[in-house]
């Protein structure tokens, strides 16, 4: 098909489908990759259905289902994600999928599911999943002239963890259908992202390039962004109901959109459209380059300095904005703040001409006299080496301060608040999410001795009896309980952290995360520290004492001077967090101090 046929298929598909589409008001062209070009009349098409769920959004994905049957698809095949899932009650998470079968029913063609993070989180999940859909874990099938490949990397970290039962399965598959006149693979996490984007070995890419593999399509981060690596176009499907996170900035740069893909498939090769409400874009759209340049943008050329905030202060405090333009056209903008209420800034906007290898400083003063959270915003319109612009958004930070208390003796471990003296206590806490707040008081504390760290959690519930505390394996999904999480910098100058999960059980997961140059991390889920930990149910909630001893993270006594931190309560019954810094992140640039006195 030539470029200008493609163009008017484009024209005419546009107008159509804007007047055919209603519900999310969705409309549709067919953009060529730069893959082989469809024929005319393609083999079949196929629809990709994303994520689902994560914080779902009611009523998008039985629209968009709406919008499918309107395109009259062949095929769907689905990236994961359809339930939320993520918990031990198996009578909750087959309640869920009695729901979401009842939307997939409603699919006037074949559709096939692909098992995502929500859908399988252990071993009885998968059985359910099995039973209920229909679909194993992993599985593949033929379609007209495709060979479709489904994996499972729900449980996974990456591919260095794959089992060696599926890699051997997968080798085989591929092996037979070797002749195949193309291949798609479905998985529901984009490793591909973190090694192959990166030049990075991963096992099964070289699989998928060795046995001739056209395409793979993955979900999990809820918007969209593609590349081309070894002659394998990969692409990763934004949220087809799924919670996002900045979908008012720019969607389209950042490709965060509600979204599905439009797939069609001829003899010579296929076209990929991602569909949207009243815009189709090219699979270019937002690709890895672009991604990491609107990422280094935000995480570095524009910056505002910190600011340590004692609580219930009111006073102005000086801060710098600091634009770094590495482009090659000027940053030129009337730059400026969102100021939530109880905050000003002084000036509140104000004109940024920076010329390319320039860097600029910008003096403001911000004050706060109300809630600390959240936080002001700073905007400025940044040049891409793409000819566009990205509207580069980076928040205050505020750096919250929590001591911790020298004993001389160490305390009884025993989740009673007896031996603490009452400054060692936090009691002021923030939602992760608006409208999601912790019902009951939160209160941790802090204190050391020679040799360890002690920390105390008392968490009061209206509900107590509903408090959920129901995993027992270590490093088992406590995050679906009621429990608290902590996570440390023992040293500021050193990108590694540690992160500590407890529930009422006094069951741990933790793990140590190392962050690259890049800020990029890695994830040691197989460190495991040693604690004393006493929990304790009670009528208004629960508590917990827990200590730690410095040795476990790798420091002395001596050297545990001040830490990075942040720390949260989560509450199964309202789904909530009490966040003490906002927004809790791996990144210790996003951490709070913790002063051992």
């Amino acid at each position: 098909m030539s470029a200008p046929r493609r163009r008017a298929m484009a024209l005419v598909a546009g107008m159509v489908f804007a007047a055919a589409l209603t519900g999310l008001g969705c409309a549709a062209t067919d953009i060529a990759t730069e893959a082989p070009v469809a024929e005319e009349d393609p083999t079949y098409r196929m629809i990709i259905l994303s994520d689902r769920t994560g914080g779902h959004t009611e009523g998008v994905y039985p629209a968009i289902i709406d919008e499918i049957n309107l395109l009259k698809p062949d095929i769907v095949v689905t990236v994961g994600d359809q339930i939320e899932g993520v918990t031990e009650d198996m009578e909750a998470a087959s309640a869920e999928w009695d729901s979401v079968l009842v939307f997939l029913g409603e699919i006037e063609a074949p559709y096939y599911l692909t098992a995502g993070n929500h859908d399988i989180w252990s071993d009885k999940s998968s059985s359910l999943y099995t039973r209920k859909t229909g679909f194993a874990p992993y599985y593949s099938f033929d379609y007209e002239n495709t060979h479709f490949v489904v994996l499972d990397n729900s449980r996974l970290g990456s591919w260095s963890d794959i089992p060696e039962e599926q890699l051997i399965w997968l080798t085989q598959d591929l092996e037979t259908h070797r002749e195949a006149a193309r291949t798609f693979v479905f998985y529901h996490k984009p490793f591909w992202e973190a090694s192959t984007a990166n030049g990075r070995t991963d096992c099964v890419h070289d699989l998928l390039v060795e046995y001739g593999v056209d395409a793979v399509f993955t979900g999990h981060y809820h918007h969209y962004f593609a590349g081309e690596y070894d002659g394998i176009l990969y692409s990763s499907i934004g949220s087809s109901g799924g919670h996002m996170y900045r979908q008012d900035r720019q969607p389209v740069a950042r490709g965060e959109f509600f979204q599905f893909a439009w797939v069609t498939v001829g003899d010579d090769g296929h076209d990929l459209a991602i569909i949207h409400a009243g815009s189709v874009y090219p699979w270019d759209v937002n690709t890895i380059a672009n991604e990491r340049e609107m990422s280094r943008i935000e995480g570095s050329l524009v910056s505002v300095s910190s600011i340590p905030l004692a609580e219930g202060a009111q006073e102005w405090v000086d801060v710098t904005v600091t634009i770094a333009n590495e482009g090659i056209v000027a940053v030129q903008d009337e730059a400026g703040w969102s100021l939530p209420e109880g905050w000003e800034a002084a000036p509140e906007s104000f004109d940024v001409n920076v010329a390319p290898g320039e860097i600029g400083e910008f003096p403001v003063r911000v004050l706060n006299s109300g809630e600390l959270y959240p936080v002001p915003d700073f905007s400025v319109t940044y040049p891409l080496t793409n000819g566009g612009t990205i509207e580069a958004t980076v928040p205050l930070r505020v750096v919250r301060s929590a001591s911790a208390h020298k004993l001389s003796s160490a305390p009884g471990i025993d989740a009673a608040a007896d031996d603490w003296p009452a400054s060692a206590f936090v009691s002021r806490f923030y939602p992760a999410y608006e409208g999601y707040e912790v019902e009951g008081k939160t209160v941790f504390g802090f204190a050391h001795d020679a040799d360890n760290l002690y920390v105390m959690a008392i968490c009061n519930d209206p509900e107590a009896e509903s408090i959920q505390a129901a995993v027992e394996e270590r490093d088992g999904p406590i995050y679906t309980d009621d429990c608290i999480g902590f996570f440390f910098q023992p040293d500021r100058e050193e990108m590694v952290v540690y992160q500590v999960y407890i529930n009422p059980l006094g069951t741990v997961f933790d793990q140590k995360i190392t962050f690259d140059e890049d800020i990029r991390y890695t994830v040691d889920v197989s460190w495991d520290g040693e604690y004393e930990i006493v929990c304790r149910m009670t009528d208004e909630g629960w508590c917990a004492e827990v200590g730690m001893p410095f040795s476990e993270f790798g420091v002395r006594a001596k050297e545990a001077g001040v830490w990075g931190l942040n720390f949260r309560r989560k509450q199964h019954r309202t789904q909530s967090q009490a966040d003490w810094q906002v927004p809790i992140d791996y990144n210790p640039r996003s951490f709070g101090e913790l002063i051992l006195e």
